[in-house]
Order: structure tokens, then C-alpha cells, then sequence
């Protein structure tokens, strides 16, 4: 999945987050949505913009290696979408409009700096993951009914973070990037990124205590367990070379718990 997708997949999180907070408006649970989706889009663009020395080596086909986009455009780009992202989100509650705030800055600052600082940058990015299912709890009801699901996400984009250090090991060496992969090696990058995902696939099954029906349990094993599994036994052949396919793979897991937790919260 592109940006795009990661985008789609930050404002599913936020409108399954605000409905399993026990909130009922459509429109309030959309505007919420792309509110988040346009946060998450602003830290796509600004990642790009401070991240062009390792584009260069990793990724060289980004829009603005490429010509299609000047940096002076992206830059005002994102902080534009940031801004409407912060807006949307006091309009709602002045903890939705903090929270906005946050991620913006939390994200701005990965790109700028914190990023190069390996795992730190693995948990912001874990962090901000499962803040934007908090985040769409917070315009709802209960935002507590979020907080296992915000767990669940956080380990999924933690470990999944932790293989793109791998994916990106090379540009990563010569920018000064400090991942698990980088610093300790690929094999132990690996092993970590393992232990996480595989408590992500217990976890998953604690939401089949909540409510055991056919397509929630079909969603969490087909579309949540097994591809987890399927990507590991893949990756682990040849982590370097197979590390991109995997870190595209482990979205689908993301996107299958969401869907599982909004079905047990709907009937």
C-alpha cells in the first residue's frame, strides 16, 4: 500500500475508534476521520521532505527525487494539512484538538530528527498509530472501550516498524539512522520484530473471548493470525531482500483487527 493506503488505514482506525467508544453520528465519526487522515497525510509529506538523502538510496522513485512535486511545495504542504487536521479537531473537544496538536508535532519532529534515533522513532510511530483509535474514542462516549484495540495496533505498526529498519538497512547506514537492524543487525531486528507480532496474534484472540461469532472469528484468524504467520515464515528466508513485501503484508492485519473489533462492538 502507498501513502494513500496508509492514509485509508489511519481514518478507518479513527471512525472504528470513535464507534467503538459508543459513538453514534455518521458525520461526527467521518469529519473525526479525516481530521486524522489528514494529520497522518501531513507527516507522509513532511517525512519525505527530510528524508530525500535516504529516498535517494532507498526509495529514489518519491514524488520530489522525481520532479513532480518542489520541496518548498511539500514543506507548505504539510504544515497546510496539519493545520486543518488541528482544526477539524478542536472543533469537536479541546482533548481531540491537544491530541491533534501532539500528533502533528510528534510527527514533525520524527521526521526532523527523532527518526535517526532507531527505536525511539519505532515507538512514536507504534504510539501515534494507536492514538489515532484514541483519538476517534475521544470525540465518542467511552473512550475507554479503545484501549485494548490502541494496544493491538501499537505492537502491529511497533513491530512492523522495526522491519522497515531492515527493509531500509543501507540508506539507513549512511544517513546515520540508529534501527535495531543497523545497530545490531538485520537477524536481531528480526527476532525482536518476532516476539511483537507474535503478541499481537495472542492478543488478537482475546477479542474472540468478547463475542465468539463465525465472522469475527474468520476475520481474526484468516485476516489477523495468519497473515502475521505467513509474513514471518516468509521474511525470515531472506529478511533483507523479503523485508519490503512483509512490511506491505502486516497492513492487512491492522486492517482485519479493525474491522473485528468494530463488528464485536456492533452487535
Amino acid at each position: 500500500m502507498s501513502e494513500r493506503g496508509n492514509c485509508f488505514i489511519i481514518f478507518l482506525a479513527a471512525f472504528v475508534g470513535y464507534f467503538v467508544s459508543g459513538g453514534t453520528e455518521l458525520l461526527k465519526g467521518l469529519l473525526v476521520s479525516v481530521s486524522a487522515a489528514l494529520i497522518a497525510a501531513g507527516g507522509n509529506v513532511i517525512n519525505d521532505y527530510f528524508d530525500k538523502h535516504i529516498d535517494l538510496i532507498n526509495k529514489p522513485w518519491r514524488p520530489l527525487l522525481s520532479g513532480r512535486i518542489s520541496e518548498s511545495t511539500a514543506y507548505f504542504a504539510s504544515i497546510f494539512l496539519f493545520t486543518v487536521g488541528i482544526t477539524i479537531g478542536f472543533m469537536f473537544s479541546l482533548i481531540n484538538g491537544l491530541a491533534a496538536v501532539l500528533a502533528s508535532c510528534l510527527l514533525y519532529m520524527y521526521s526532523h530528527s527523532w527518526k535517526k534515533e532507531g527505536i525511539l522513532g519505532n515507538l512514536i510511530i507504534g504510539f501515534l498509530s494507536s492514538m489515532s483509535i484514541l483519538y476517534g474514542g475521544f470525540a465518542g462516549v467511552n473512550p475507554f472501550n479503545t484501549y485494548l484495540l490502541s494496544l493491538y495496533a501499537f505492537l502491529i505498526i511497533f513491530g512492523r516498524e522495526i522491519l522497515k529498519g531492515i527493509e531500509d538497512i543501507e540508506g539507513d547506514k549512511k544517513a546515520g539512522v540508529k534501527t535495531l537492524a543497523v545497530i545490531r543487525g538485520p537477524s536481531f531486528a528480526l527476532k525482536v520484530a518476532t516476539v511483537i507480532l507474535l503478541a499481537v496474534v495472542l492478543l488478537s484472540s482475546l477479542s474472540l473471548l468478547a463475542k465468539f461469532e463465525p465472522l469475527i472469528v474468520l476475520l481474526v484468524v484468516a485476516g489477523v493470525d495468519l497473515p502475521i504467520i505467513v509474513s514471518l515464515l516468509y521474511v525470515y528466508k531472506d529478511p533483507i531482500r523479503r523485508a519490503w513485501r512483509t512490511t506491505r503484508l502486516l497492513k492487512f492485519p491492522l486492517l482485519f483487527g479493525l474491522l473485528s473489533f468494530l463488528l464485536i462492538y456492533s452487535f
